[in-house]
């Protein structure tokens, strides 16, 4: 409110909320008064300024790179809370403390290395994904480019002693992933692929990103190896999914709910999945995609998309891919967004520049810390104190950022949180589901 002169010449300034949190848009003169151009560690919460709740480190995984964190309840009520490093699977058990309280599974047909699980529980069972064809920066031709493990898609019911991530197929054949294809049906799958590829066989199959919608588990930006041949055959655009209700077929041959979609009509590769409601998002360099049950058995889903051009609004950031229930969040390159069943808005606002110019400024990974961001979209900080926010962790030298944003006020604040020296920065790059 405008400032109040008294009878003796003082005067007092008085600010109220709601406060519009953080504005780097306009020169100072000209925010509003219940806006700041530079404030931090405060909270904007129900119209008041507050600060910051205590952060504490969680107990991670005793490797030192996670790469994904979730937890599932198995088909007799039980939860699990897991995370996964190099080539394993770890459970949380407390019972542990105070040594690490993580029991460790073998998981992988090979090493992760430091590349993000993609993850998703189906029928009380957590399946999972892990390739290393992540999507960076532009590079040189002539196929340069990360080493690729072998492409699995593995589970683990929460019962048995060690995931599963191999099948036996009905021809005795055996596929290094659950999603596989059989020797005998290899050349006929292989030939219907883009390009057409003269696959020998059995095929495993694994994807960057794992979603489900209709009953079935999706697969998305591919890549295929031809265990006859050791060939690796890369789809960047392609989707593949199982079979209705049956998470362990993914031959169309063999039930025609199955199959796969390449967009070779889109100049780009797939860069996250999201699945919300009836309808489910392919974010691609470029654009997204939306997709819905189409109610048949043979073309399961239809596809629509939203932006299909050569430059247009994408997920450029893969990282910044986040949801809560019925609401996403993602970077693109020109703003970041809100997304929800009937549309996408943006939401960077007045803070939008800042946050930009803060990712911008990363520190370069080394070989020991991987300085990447992080964002999740979560209901709360600690129980009674509910609060849904899109959270932003950007790492520097030694400390890091969070930007939050509020999606009941719409605003932006910004916290630094100090990292001691030498400890690695959070490196988790797929958010964690709250049960």
């Amino acid at each position: 409110m405008p400032p109040q002169i008294k009878s003796d010449g003082t005067w007092a300034q008085e600010y109220s909320g709601p406060f519009a949190g953080l504005d780097v848009q306009k020169p100072e003169l000209l925010i509003a008064d219940n806006a700041s151009p530079n404030f931090n560690n405060f909270m904007l919460r129900n119209a008041e300024l507050r600060s910051r709740p205590a952060l504490t480190a969680p107990i991670v995984s005793p490797a030192s790179n996670p790469l994904g964190i979730t937890s599932f309840v198995d088909i007799n009520g039980t939860y699990h809370t897991v995370t996964w490093a190099n080539t394993h699977l770890y459970q949380y058990d407390p019972s542990l403390l105070p040594a690490p309280p993580w029991d460790a599974y073998v998981g992988a047909p090979s090493n992760m290395n430091i590349n993000p699980v993609a993850y998703q529980a189906f029928a009380n069972a957590i399946y999972y994904t892990c390739i290393s064809q992540t999507v960076g920066r532009p590079h040189a031709g002539g196929g340069s480019g990360p080493p690729l493990i072998t492409p699995f898609l593995a589970v683990w019911d929460g019962l048995s002693t060690t995931p599963q991530f191999t099948q036996t197929f009905s021809d005795a054949s055996t596929s290094n992933s659950l999603a596989g294809i059989s020797l005998t049906d290899s050349p006929t799958v292989g030939g219907s692929l883009p390009g057409a590829p003269t696959i020998v066989g059995p095929m495993a199959i694994g994807g960057q990103y794992i979603g489900e919608l209709n009953n079935q588990l999706i697969l998305a930006n591919i890549n295929v190896l031809d265990q006859g041949t050791a060939t690796f055959y890369n789809f960047p655009n392609l989707i593949w999914w199982s079979a209705n209700g049956l998470p362990k077929q993914w031959d169309p041959t063999q039930n025609t709910s199955a199959g796969f979609n390449s967009f070779l009509d889109v100049p780009d590769l797939i860069t996250g999945l999201l699945t919300m409601g009836v309808a489910g998002y392919i974010f691609r360099t470029n654009g997204i995609t939306q997709f819905a049950p189409s109610g048949s058995s043979v073309t399961p889903f239809t596809f629509d998309h939203m932006w299909a051009s050569n430059h247009g609004i994408g997920n450029v950031l893969q990282f910044s891919i986040a949801q809560y229930g019925p609401t996403g969040a993602f970077i693109a390159e020109d703003n970041i967004y809100s997304l929800s069943i009937t549309n996408a808005a943006a939401i960077g606002g007045t803070a939008r520049d800042a946050i930009m110019s803060d990712l911008a400024n990363i520190v370069p990974s080394t070989a020991l810390i991987q300085n990447r961001p992080f964002c999740a979209i979560l209901p709360k900080y600690k129980n009674g104190y509910v609060y849904l926010t899109y959270n932003i962790l950007i790492p520097f030298t030694n400390s890091a950022r969070l930007w939050v944003y509020s999606f009941e006020e719409k605003n932006w604040a910004a916290w630094d949180l100090p990292v001691p020296n030498g400890m690695p920065f959070p490196s988790i790059t797929c958010a964690p589901n709250f049960v």
